[in-house]
């Protein structure tokens, strides 16, 4: 359930360009290490909420928001790019 689909194509993608061992180490590396990263932030979310408080969460919130609206706009402008290219 954390895995929404642009991180599911993007380790397709990142699988698909694996020629040596070493890329195939990188992407386990990787993947490996967002598991760790994921785990240590759900054991210890009761911890960092405590000491952001409720402004700390707001202040993510808009942060996350914002940044999904930036990539949003981005893939908005690489598609009228690439649409205004075919024409």
């Amino acid at each position: 359930m954390l895995a929404g689909p642009g991180a599911i194509v993007a380790v397709i993608v990142f699988v698909q360009r694996i020629h040596r061992a070493g890329d195939f180490l990188a992407v386990a590396a990787a993947i490996l290490l967002l598991h760790v990263v994921i785990w240590l932030t759900m054991r210890y979310s009761v911890v960092i909420i405590r000491l952001i408080k409720d402004s700390g969460v707001t202040l993510v919130t808009r942060i996350a928001g914002l940044l999904l609206a930036a990539i949003a706009v981005q893939m908005v402008a690489n598609a009228s790019i690439a649409f205004s290219q075919l024409a």
